[in-house]
């Protein structure tokens, strides 16, 4: 979902929600199997996701630090 959120620009409600768990659950405030009922994705989604986001994290910063 995250590459297609990068690739496509698309920011649909699906997407929106992924975003706000993954950040809730960076962040301390829910555990995965709260954040999917409460946002209503699967905790499989929000796992991908958080996934992809890292790894785009790790190859952004690595390019920049080239």
């Amino acid at each position: 979902m995250f590459k297609r959120y990068m690739t496509e620009g698309t920011l649909d409600p699906e997407v929106q929600a992924l975003f706000k768990a993954s950040e809730d659950i960076a962040n301390g405030v829910m555990s995965l199997q709260d954040a999917a009922k409460f946002y209503r994705v699967s905790s499989e989604a929000i796992v991908q996701f958080i996934a992809e986001s890292s790894e785009y994290d790790f190859v952004f910063n690595r390019e920049r630090i080239k």
